[in-house]
Order: C-alpha cells, then structure tokens, then sequence
C-alpha cells in the first residue's frame, strides 16, 4: 500500500468517524430533549439512522456528496475547522 493510498483511507476514516459522531450526537439530544418533555425523539432517530448508512459507505459516495456530508456532520457536532473562512482567535 503507497502513501497516497494510506492517507486516503486515513481520510474515508475520519469522515466515517465524523458522521458517526454526528449520529451518536444527535442521538444523545434527542433522549435528552425528551427527558427534558419534548416529544417525538423518532425523527432525530430517523436522521442517526441516515446518518450510519452514509457513514459506512462513505467510500462510495461522489465527492461532492462525501463533502457536503461530512461538513454537515463537523456542524452538527461543532467541530467549526471546516469553515477555513472563519476567523479564529484564543476565545474561539
């Protein structure tokens, strides 16, 4: 195995390892939010669920797709490192 072969599947990694935590998140503020008395935790279950399955065929998905994916995924779970636009400082 090369190194360009090596850093591309370090690559599909952290983007599975990305929307996973993204699932486990949304997962875990859905149960929150229905202690808290809200109902109808199913749908933020639903949207985990979509979120695994793109997540374990990462590799297959068009690039465009992959990225738009994951940077929804940093979003959900506020990892702001995506957005190189915005500027940071020590407070961020």
């Amino acid at each position: 195995m090369n190194t360009h072969e090596r850093r591309r599947l370090s690559a599909l990694r952290a983007d599975r390892e990305t929307v996973l935590a993204a699932a486990a998140r949304l997962r875990h503020e859905a149960v929150q939010s229905h202690y808290a008395g809200l109902a109808r935790p199913e749908f933020a279950f639903g949207l985990a669920s979509v979120l695994e399955l793109l997540a374990m065929r990462v590799a297959d998905l068009a690039p465009d797709v992959r990225a738009h994916v994951v940077r929804v995924a940093r979003e959900m779970t506020g990892d702001r490192m995506d957005r190189p636009t915005v500027r940071r400082n020590r407070r961020d």
